[in-house]
């Protein structure tokens, strides 16, 4: 397989067409599924918009580079040079020459009936040695989704192309592609459209100079909007990291850059394996806490999922050179956690705070999860009698999820010198309960979204102006060891 090359974190095949023929050819003779996508800006600024066409491209088989975009950036921003564009159509239609020197079965999918029609006929005539397999127009409807995978999976094709638009193709052909059996398959857009004589592509030498694009435009004009998302694309350049990882170091703490389903999905693993877990939310002010405290700094070396709680940490991990991308709030984590507990049933119990705050807490997280199975709780406030019976108590209920709410530091150290318990997942959440009882409001969303929560919470509640030396003492740490670091 080709060297992947990295544009604003989508992984980008370095090959040529020939080479990319070969790289089909092998997926085709594993028997095995595979699948193909053309990458271009588009794509791309659709992918940044779209978390799950984001994760097809990340997990596709082949990504081949189809717009002059792609090569353009990759060079001017990294530096790097992609050998070819290879265009979704041109290497639609080398496939299907080869098909036709092996024999190979073809479903087409996609389009509309009468440009279908027209397509299944000119490949008969052109291609006679390959099979055309079956067929099917691409307008179905979700209830009909499941017998058109049956009746592709009984074609027994050999590849298959999608003319469904994009990320229309993409997503049918990722939910679909093992159940379907295809050894390899891929989006193909328009190309159906081109082979049938509707669109005209561009001349030999306008395709030579990458100025398709344009050619296109003159010939329709409402392709205008594409034409100026070009900006967009370099701005998502600019800012995106160039290649995506799902976790980044930070003073020896693994944070997760992860997107909020991936994180459930790793949490669902920790509960079904019944081993125990510690989930650590992270702002600057608990790592600011844990640069002056050896013992929380190794806690939190040491837990198994650290999230990005505050915008304090993604600035932090700027300034050493990472970018994260997926800053998921505590609070907002914690509740995700409730509605995977509703959804499958886990056992949660909720500890810390203060006796009144932590039942209301409770009793209005149960209102927002009817479902919800909240086996117990328990204030933050107990002596170590009541600390034996408490733990005694969450041992017997069986708990699957323990949110301890004692307050960034504390409560990991408690979490971690209770792992013996054997909790799935601990994770500590501060103030959240507090939020959920009604207590305390969270900022309005045009602040969350901001990243300024933090001094909506100092101007409402002006007795958190002592936290204020942690930030300023994070921020030092911070440009200290960026300055030093790359001396080291």
């Amino acid at each position: 397989m080709a060297e992947r090359v990295h544009v604003a974190g989508i992984p980008v095949d370095n090959l040529d067409i020939d080479e990319a023929l070969t790289v089909v050819e092998g997926f085709v003779a594993s028997r095995t599924p595979h699948m193909g996508v053309a990458i271009n800006p588009e794509k791309v600024i659709k992918a940044k918009q779209d978390k799950a066409l984001q994760k097809v491209l990340r997990k596709s088989d082949l990504n081949f580079c189809d717009g002059i975009g792609i090569i353009w950036a990759s060079r001017v921003f990294y530096h790097e040079r992609i050998k070819s564009r290879v265009t979704g159509v041109d290497l639609f239609l080398r496939l299907l020459e080869l098909a036709d020197t092996r024999g190979w079965r073809l479903f087409l999918l996609g389009s509309r009936p009468e440009v279908l029609s027209r397509v299944v006929t000119i490949v008969k005539e052109r291609y006679p040695g390959l099979v055309v397999a079956g067929s099917r127009d691409g307008y179905f409807t979700a209830v009909d989704e499941s017998a058109l995978v049956a009746e592709i999976a009984a074609a027994r094709a050999d590849i298959m192309f999608v003319g469904m638009g994009s990320p229309k193709q993409e997503k049918f052909l990722a939910a679909n592609l093992s159940a379907m059996g295809i050894p390899f398959a891929m989006g193909v857009g328009g190309s159906y459209n081109v082979l049938s004589g509707e669109f005209k592509r561009a001349p030999d030498h306008i395709q030579r100079l990458g100025l398709e694009w344009l050619y296109r435009f003159v010939l329709d004009p409402k392709r205008l909007p594409r034409i100026l998302s070009l900006p967009r694309f370099v701005g998502i350049v600019l800012r995106s990291p160039r290649e995506h990882v799902d976790s980044i170091d930070f003073f020896g703490i693994s944070i997760s850059d992860r997107d909020i389903d991936e994180l459930l999905e790793i949490a669902d693993g920790f509960v079904t394996s019944g081993a125990p877990h510690l989930v650590v939310t992270l702002n600057g002010e608990m790592a600011a806490r844990a640069f002056r405290d050896t013992e929380f700094l190794a806690i939190v070396q040491q837990a198994d999922l650290v999230v990005a709680d505050g915008v304090g940490i993604v600035w932090g991990a700027r300034m050493l050179g990472s970018r994260i991308e997926n800053r998921i709030p505590g609070i907002e984590f914690s509740g995700s956690l409730l509605a995977l507990a509703e959804r499958q049933g886990y056992r949660v119990y909720f500890l810390g705070a203060k006796p009144d705050i932590v039942k209301r807490a409770a009793s209005n997280a149960m209102t927002r999860y009817p479902n919800l199975h909240v086996v117990g709780y328990h204030s933050g406030y107990f002596d170590a009698a009541e600390e034996a019976h408490i733990i005694h108590e969450i041992q017997e209920a069986h708990v699957d999820i323990l949110l301890v709410g004692m307050g960034g530091g504390a409560q990991e150290k408690w979490i971690w010198h209770h792992r013996d318990m054997g909790i799935p997942i601990a994770i500590g959440v501060g103030g959240t309960f507090d939020v959920w009882s009604g207590l305390v409001r969270r900022a309005p969303r045009f602040v969350q979204k901001t990243g300024t929560e933090w001094l909506y919470r100092l101007v409402v509640q002006p007795s958190r102006i002592r936290r204020v030396g942690s930030i300023f003492y994070f921020m030092f740490r911070v440009l200290a060891h960026r300055r030093t670091a790359p001396r080291s």
